[in-house]
């Protein structure tokens, strides 16, 4: 796509003929995301951006707009530009659909992390089978035993007893035991393994120049370097700048007359300091949106290696309900004001940790004392 092609081109093309540049063309998207927040698409188009598989770019595209914007209107009060009104109107609105944007990928992101989750923290029937066989824990196993046995597996499946410290690490881990197969290029060898400085500076070049990438900071066992780099970059930086360091998606205002008092060199210097931290601001989110999306993918393999041992502890906490049916029923019962109408899923206000662990916690003491059966 020529990057001169106008914004009312683009609004009159449908999402089959744009699909193969924004995969190729990362700018391109930022186009479209202009284009659909300052005026009319085609239908097609604006269901694409909204869908599960282009959202995160979406409103990665958006917040590079309204920082390559936010930065002209910066440049153009300071220089007198009489672009200036222009394009501050384009940039505010690009600005207001980046923040709706922000709270829909906010939200899909929460159904994401939900649909993650192991199911008993996400299911109340699955909750309940999960405290009734920890109840009957000696009965469980034996059962679980007895399944996997029918079914000629070992009792411990892949990756029992692994635990990370963070998300990162499963990713890392999956690339050791080749879950995750991606090739270790030269590039990607030197950065892991060569001098910090040399990191530090392929971290600051990929977000100088924002419609470049260095792919070798995109591989999975670089990104825990490349989110390091970009923290002391935004750090260093900030400091230089008078800003307290955050990956703040908006830059405290700037004294336009404070800038116009400066000599022009150092006034520059500082103009240029803040389009360097909203380059790092957008290549950190583009960051952890990479990890999110190894995290989910490494989740799926995961699940789908231990499939066969997960059915077998879910046969095993049936047969503990079907042994224990009063029990069962009291539980569900008890759990069931906490579900969404119609559903065994919870209500979300019950997925935020706290609320869910009071809940599971007070039935297993119930089910202990022998309380429950008198609700």
């Amino acid at each position: 796509m020529p990057k001169y092609l106008p914004l009312s081109a683009i609004r009159s093309m449908e999402y089959s003929e744009l699909e193969r540049w924004w995969e190729a063309d990362f700018d391109s998207l930022v186009s479209t995301a202009v284009a659909e927040a300052t005026g009319e698409v085609r239908s097609s188009v604006a269901s694409a951006l909204a869908s599960e598989e282009w959202i995160e770019h979406w409103a990665d595209a958006l917040f590079t707009a309204t920082s390559d914007l936010s930065t002209s209107v910066e440049r153009m009060e300071y220089t007198g530009d009489l672009r200036l009104q222009k394009t501050r109107a384009r940039c505010g609105k690009v600005m207001l659909r980046m923040q709706d944007v922000n709270r829909l990928r906010k939200q899909h992101l929460r159904e994401q992390g939900r649909a993650m989750a192991p199911l008993a923290h996400t299911d109340g029937r699955a909750a309940v089978l999960s405290i009734l066989g920890r109840h009957h824990g000696d009965e469980l196993r034996s059962l679980r035993a007895a399944e996997l046995n029918r079914q000629g597996l070992p009792h411990d499946g892949p990756l029992y007893g692994t635990s990370y410290p963070d998300g990162l690490a499963s990713v890392e881990d999956a690339v050791a035991r080749g879950i995750l197969t991606t090739p270790i290029t030269p590039e990607v060898h030197r950065l892991m393994n060569g001098p910090r400085d040399d990191l530090r500076k392929a971290v600051a070049r990929d977000a100088a120049q924002q419609e470049e990438r260095e792919d070798a900071l995109r591989h999975p066992l670089v990104l825990r370097q490349w989110a390091e780099c970009l923290r002391e970059l935004m750090d260093e930086h900030s400091q230089r700048s008078g800003i307290k360091p955050s990956f703040a998606t908006v830059l405290p205002g700037l004294d336009m007359n404070e800038l116009w008092r400066m000599p022009q060199e150092e006034a520059w210097r500082c103009l240029n300091r803040r389009r360097f931290l909203r380059a790092l601001v957008q290549r950190n989110r583009e960051c952890e949106m990479h990890q999110r999306q190894l995290m989910r993918e490494v989740s799926k393999r995961a699940d789908e290696m231990k499939r066969p041992w997960l059915d077998a502890a879910h046969t095993a906490r049936e047969e503990v309900a079907r042994r224990h049916p009063e029990e069962f029923q009291a539980l569900l019962k008890a759990i069931h004001p906490y579900l969404e109408e119609g559903s065994t899923r919870f209500k979300q206000q019950v997925m935020t940790g706290r609320p869910r662990k009071a809940l599971v916690d007070l039935l297993k003491e119930k089910l202990v004392n022998g309380t429950l059966l008198d609700a």
